[in-house]
């Protein structure tokens, strides 16, 4: 009986050991060359986000492909999910056009037990606008702050693929987008392969870090009035735009952003995702802006155009079972 206990306690110190000196690092590089837009004729943003399904290395050429259409585009702000492959992220590094896009966050890691297994979050963003530091903000033991980009590991769910093993996340940072606006952008991934309750458990954790971060922000010296604040949450969340329940439970248990494809596009149905030719359309890929959350109200945004694209190599396959979804977003004008 002393020797069992013995073992027990010798793996429960070795468990809190690693619990204590676990870490989790933000991979950020930026480039200088950064712009902003002072003037109201330059009032709208370009957005793209996009799974790209790089669990392995991609198939030659295709990274080319991804990056001559990215660089040629020249949007100003991109959002990838699924980004696990080391070398392709580091050949999107190195094909990116650091002239335009300034701002990289590489990676989201997370160095501790349990999170190890798959510990990358597979979040990735570029931006050509400069990126503020909130490493001087206390957000919370729930919220990871890593060089000043905030980010939370999303609860797991065992499920019958490996999807689960994925350290599904959620990322955000704040952008100067002129001389006193300002841009709380959050990428995200919701686990694939599990129960809607998990699911939308995961989506309360996404608003409920939102929430405190966007509070933290306003309160802050970076941001003169909320009104002066674009919130804008993009990515990947597993829930059918076209599924009228999962649709209307996802918007309920998000605070109700605005879906900005379904504010620019109505009935018009477009998939970012197709398991079978014989299913219809599903769009799991989102951008949703805030208007307000609790008792703070946000510079309005609009988009003027929304739509997927597939994006494609030289011999015109698909290099990903995503579609990306990209966006023009007008920024309103406040009222007075």
């Amino acid at each position: 009986m002393k020797l069992y206990v013995s073992r027990m306690s010798k793996i429960i110190i070795v468990v809190f050991l690693i619990l204590i000196i676990s870490c989790s690092t933000i991979d950020y590089m930026s480039y200088g060359g950064h712009h902003l837009r002072t003037s109201w004729s330059k009032n709208e943003i370009s957005l793209l986000t996009y799974n790209i399904k790089a669990i392995n290395d991609k198939k030659e050429g295709q990274i080319d492909s991804l990056m001559s259409y990215i660089n040629s585009e020249k949007f100003d702000f991109v959002l990838f999910q699924e980004l696990f492959d080391e070398s392709t992220r580091d050949e999107i590094i190195e094909k990116s056009d650091t002239s335009f896009y300034s701002t990289i966050i590489s990676r989201v890691d997370y160095n501790s037990f349990p999170e190890f297994i798959f510990q990358d979050a597979g979040l990735y963003m570029m931006a050509s606008y400069p990126r503020i530091d909130l490493s001087e903000i206390e957000f919370g033991d729930d919220v990871k702050n890593s060089n000043g980009i905030v980010h939370m590991i999303l609860d797991k769910e065992m499920s019958k693929t490996n999807d689960f093993l994925a350290n599904k996340s959620v990322m955000g940072s704040l952008f100067a987008i002129n001389d006193t606006t300002r841009m709380c952008l959050f990428n995200t991934h919701v686990q694939a392969i599990g129960t809607r309750e998990h699911k939308q458990f995961q989506m309360k954790q996404i608003y409920s870090f939102i929430n405190t971060i966007v509070s933290k922000v306003v309160k802050s010296r970076f941001v003169n009035s909320s009104k002066n604040l674009i919130v804008i949450l993009a990515g990947d969340f597993n829930s059918n735009a076209y599924s009228p329940e999962s649709y209307r439970a996802m918007q309920n248990i998000l605070g109700n952003p605005r879906d900005l494809h379904m504010d620019f596009n109505g009935d018009k149905q477009e998939y970012t995702w197709r398991f079978r030719s014989t299913n219809g359309p599903r769009r799991f890929d989102y951008i949703l802006a805030y208007d307000s959350l609790r008792t703070d109200t946000f510079r309005s945004v609009t988009a003027t155009y929304i739509n997927t694209k597939d994006v494609k190599d030289a011999q015109n396959y698909s290099i990903s079972d995503h579609k990306a979804l990209k966006a023009n977003i007008r920024l309103n004008r406040l009222l007075e």
